[in-house]
């Protein structure tokens, strides 16, 4: 018999072979969990603020004995949310956390939801992960990077300069003088966009970044509320490609599904 213990897991290989009889035993591993799947990031998340929500989803993973299923209940509503097969282009290591991900009914009326992830594992422990989020419809508006609008969750921007400009359109809202948008980088305003279109309600601002990887908000705000419309995963190198790192993958995962995302990836010359 051999012991191992792998973190929380407790590996047992039993074993047993009769020589010279013909027959052999199988040996068998008898895992023991005592960790529930640890859930990474989600989307909703508590504490945002959305102008609608068309998807759930959540980086899950467990590396004792897998996740066998994800549920999220907003309102009462439970939806099985299902494990994807594809992973965001710009992303070279999950860690081993998988996507777990639902269309939901276009959730667009304005107000407070609550919310509950549950994940299972193979030996039957959960976690769970509550709060609410709002749903906001007085500011609507388009953000595009590059002059590429931002549309979906998935979408890859290419670029070869590390200078980036942004882009906020506004489609629905108070008068623009009371509207502010900005880019943020670590809790910090990097840019300030600035009103350059009155007759088609553009706010617009460029910003060179240096070598590294950034994890960047797209956010607008009429006064009143300040709605996180995007965020953006960017890895820039000097020469080369990009990778990112586990710990930067959940970031930018937690993130990349939120009523739009875009993965920006710069490729230095």
């Amino acid at each position: 018999m051999a012991v191992e213990v792998r973190g929380s897991t407790l590996l047992i290989v039993l074993g047993m072979v009769l020589l010279g009889v013909g027959v052999v035993y199988p040996f068998i591993t008898l895992v023991v969990d005592t960790t529930p799947p640890d859930i990474a990031a989600t989307c909703p998340e508590n504490g945002r603020v959305y102008t609608s929500l068309t998807e759930i989803n959540a980086w899950v993973g467990d590396p004792e004995t897998d996740v066998v299923s994800v549920t999220c209940t907003i309102n009462g509503q439970t939806y099985t949310l299902r494990k994807s097969h594809l992973t965001p282009y710009a992303i070279a290591d999950t860690g081993g956390y998988a996507l777990w991900e639902y269309d939901i009914p276009d959730i667009t009326t304005g107000g407070t939801y609550s919310f509950t992830f549950r994940a299972k594992n193979k030996a039957g422990l959960t976690a769970e992960y509550s709060g609410t989020f709002t749903i906001y419809t007085a500011l609507q508006g388009n953000w595009y990077v590059n002059n590429q609008p931002i549309t979906s969750p998935t979408q890859t921007i290419y670029t070869t300069s590390p200078t980036v400009s942004f882009k906020f359109q506004k489609t629905a809202g108070v008068e623009d003088t009371k509207i502010s948008c900005w880019v943020e980088e670590g809790g910090a305003r990097i840019l300030t966009l600035t009103l350059t279109d009155t007759a088609n309600h553009i706010w617009t601002g460029t910003y060179t970044f240096t070598p590294g990887t950034h994890t960047i908000k797209l956010v607008a705000s009429d006064g009143t509320n300040t709605v996180t419309f995007s965020i953006i995963g960017l890895t820039i190198q000097g020469v080369g490609g990009w990778t990112l790192t586990t710990q930067q993958t959940l970031m930018l995962i937690g993130a990349i599904a939120i009523v739009a995302g875009v993965t920006l990836r710069i490729k230095g010359k």
